[in-house]
């Protein structure tokens, strides 16, 4: 598979993902819409497929997380969704930080939790409380495709800042201890059978 990685700082990441809109909800609500697998059928080509590999986090702490699939429904196909909203119509709890709300992705499936251990390069006993911005080391890296072909591309852009793609996939990934061009993409290949290449 193949992948497009712009490279960027840490810090440049961190402020990519950043936005100034007022701080939202930390906790979100599942949508009954949602269904397993790519999205098929009428909601092929105006869906958008959500990918959340857990990478390092799978069994981390006891706590199995194997790679989730599932069809993001339009619940208003005319009007266009950004990454939160197609996470949250996905079904997916998904948890910001205090201080910038949902402009930081802190926890999906309730997973980095507050009281598991991520051994950072920098500390090995790092527990992620979602105050402020996740660290470089531990961060949950958000990708996207158009779902015409097998690559993932890097979004230089938070979820918030960044309208989906109709057809198309969103992918969100743990990245631990790796850099700009390390970063792993979710091991799901981003291919909508209905996307003409």
């Amino acid at each position: 598979m193949k992948r497009t990685v712009t490279v960027l700082s840490g810090l440049t990441v961190s402020a990519a993902l950043a936005v100034a809109a007022p701080a939202a909800s930390a906790e979100t609500a599942a949508s009954a819409q949602a269904y397993d697998g790519i999205c098929t059928g009428p909601d092929a080509l105006t869906g958008t497929t959500v990918v959340i590999d857990f990478q390092e986090l799978d069994g981390n702490g006891g706590t199995p997380a194997p790679t989730i699939t599932r069809c993001s429904p339009d619940p208003t196909p005319a009007t266009p969704r950004d990454g939160i909203e197609t996470l949250q119509d996905a079904g997916i709890p998904v948890t910001g930080v205090v201080r910038w709300g949902l402009g930081f992705v802190c926890r999906l499936e309730n997973r980095p939790s507050a009281t598991e251990t991520i051994p950072t390069d920098s500390d090995p006993t790092y527990q992620e409380a979602c105050v402020n911005t996740p660290p470089a080391q531990a961060y949950w890296s958000y990708w996207h495709a158009d779902g015409s072909g097998t690559t993932w591309t890097y979004s230089n852009w938070g979820a918030q800042n960044r309208d989906v793609i109709p057809g198309g996939f969103e992918g969100w990934s743990f990245s631990l201890n790796n850099g700009p061009t390390t970063n792993p993409w979710p091991e799901v290949t981003p291919r909508n059978p209905a996307v003409d290449p």
